[in-house]
C-alpha cells in the first residue's frame, strides 16, 4: 500500500475525475471518498489516510470545519483543498490553511464527456497541478505537520518598551520585503503580528499566488495582524506602517529609483509570480543597505539569489529555519546562496527586525 489518499468531495463526476487522476501517479492509492465532511470523519480510523483531498462546501459538514476536526484528532494528516473557484472560496481556503491545511489546488477539469474514455496521459495533463502540489506536501515531515498549527503570537511590546526612548530610525527610504510561497499565509501573519506596531518602514509581502487569491488575501492579513495592508499599485509611494502585496498572477514589483512602486509583466525565463527575486534585486539596486529582506517557507528557489544581492549590498537579510518552514525548498536554496546554515523562526525573525529597525542595533 502506497499514500493512501481520501477524496472529500460532493460531486459524483468531481470525485471520479479526481480519482481517475490520482490512481495514475505511482505510489498513490485511493482508499475511499466521502461526500461531505461528516463522512470524511467517519473514515478516518478506517482509512487512516494520508493525504485528504478536501473540498470546501459541502452539505451537512462543509471543509472548513471538517480540516479543524482532522486536524484536532489526527494532526499528521496532510490536507490538499480543491476547489473550482478561486475568488468565490478564498476566504474559507485561508481559514482552512490556518487549522492546518497544507495548500489549495484549483479542481481539475477534462475536455472530454463523462462517458467518454480518458488516456493516462490526458488524466495527467489535467490533473497536473493536483498530483504536484500531493508530491510536494507527501515531502513535508510528521513534525513540521504538527508544528505548522500555529498559536497567537505572544506580544513583544514589553521587551521593546525599555527600548522605546533610544529608538532611531534608519531612514524614510527603507524597505522590508518578505518573500514566501507554500505555506506562506501563516508564516507571514505570524511574522507580521509580531512586528513593533507602528512599524517605522514600509513592508512588502511577495505571496506567489493566483490573481484571484489577492483581495482576499489582502483583508484576510489586515484581520489576522490587525494591520494597515493594502494592495501594491503601479507607482504608489510605500508609506511607513503599512503593508503592501503584490498582486497575484503574471505580474511583477519593483522599486524605481525614485522610491515608488511599478508593476510590470514578467521576464522570459521567469516562472513564478509575483517573483520575489525581481524585487529583491530592484531593492538592492536602489536601496542597498537600507534594504531588508526575509525569505519564508516555499517550493523552488525563488528569492535566493535577490536576497543574497541585497545581503552583498550590506542590507539585513534573514531566513526561515528548516523546522519552522511548511516546506524547506526556497530557504534552503537562500542559505545556500548566502553561504549560512542559519535560520530563524517567524517569531525570530520578527524581533531581528524589531532590533535593526527600530532599536538601530545594525549589526
Amino acid at each position: 500500500m502506497g499514500i493512501r489518499v481520501l477524496i472529500t468531495n460532493n460531486s459524483p463526476l468531481l470525485t471520479a475525475v479526481i480519482r481517475a487522476i490520482v490512481e495514475t501517479q505511482n505510489g498513490y492509492d485511493v482508499i475511499g471518498t466521502a461526500a461531505n465532511g461528516v463522512e470524511a470523519v467517519a473514515k478516518l480510523s478506517t482509512f487512516r489516510p494520508d493525504i485528504v483531498l478536501m473540498d470546501i462546501h459541502m452539505p451537512v459538514m462543509g471543509g472548513v470545519e471538517a480540516t479543524q476536526y482532522i486536524m484536532s484528532v489526527r494532526p499528521k494528516t496532510r490536507i490538499l483543498i480543491t476547489t473550482t473557484s478561486f475568488a468565490r472560496n478564498m476566504e474559507h481556503i485561508l481559514e482552512a490553511l490556518q487549522y492546518g491545511a497544507l495548500d489549495y489546488v484549483s479542481s481539475p477539469s477534462l475536455p472530454y464527456a463523462p462517458v467518454a474514455a480518458v488516456p493516462p496521459h490526458q488524466l495527467r495533463s489535467s490533473g497536473a497541478k493536483l498530483l504536484a502540489k500531493m508530491v510536494a506536501i507527501t515531502c513535508i515531515s510528521d513534525e513540521k505537520i504538527v508544528d505548522r498549527q500555529h498559536k497567537s503570537p505572544e506580544s513583544i511590546k514589553e521587551r521593546l518598551g525599555k527600548h522605546t526612548a533610544q529608538r532611531t530610525s534608519i531612514g524614510s527610504n527603507s524597505l522590508l520585503a518578505i518573500g514566501c510561497s507554500t505555506g506562506g499565509p501563516a508564516t507571514v501573519a505570524v511574522l507580521l503580528s509580531s512586528l513593533h506596531k507602528p512599524f517605522p518602514i514600509p513592508i512588502v509581502v511577495i505571496q506567489h499566488l493566483d490573481a484571484a487569491f489577492t483581495s482576499v488575501f489582502v483583508s484576510w492579513l489586515a484581520e489576522q495582524t490587525d494591520l494597515s495592508v493594502h494592495l501594491a499599485k503601479n507607482s504608489g509611494q510605500p508609506q511607513s506602517g503599512k503593508v503592501y502585496v503584490v498582486p497575484g498572477g503574471e505580474v511583477n514589483l519593483e522599486l524605481t529609483s525614485s522610491g515608488r512602486f511599478k508593476l510590470t509583466t514578467p521576464l522570459e525565463g521567469q516562472s513564478v509570480f509575483p517573483n520575489i527575486d525581481h524585487m529583491f534585486f530592484s531593492m538592492a539596486k536602489h536601496l542597498g543597505n537600507r534594504s531588508h529582506a526575509a525569505v519564508l517557507t516555499g517550493m523552488g528557489e525563488d528569492g535566493a539569489l535577490g536576497i543574497a544581492e541585497i545581503h552583498k549590498q550590506g542590507g539585513h537579510c534573514l531566513i526561515q529555519d528548516s523546522k519552522s518552514s511548511v516546506i524547506d525548498s526556497m530557504p534552503k536554496a537562500s542559505r545556500r546562496e548566502m553561504a549560512t546554515d542559519i535560520g530563524y523562526s517567524p517569531k525570530q525573525m520578527a524581533m531581528k527586525f524589531n532590533e535593526w529597525v527600530l532599536v538601530g542595533e545594525l549589526k
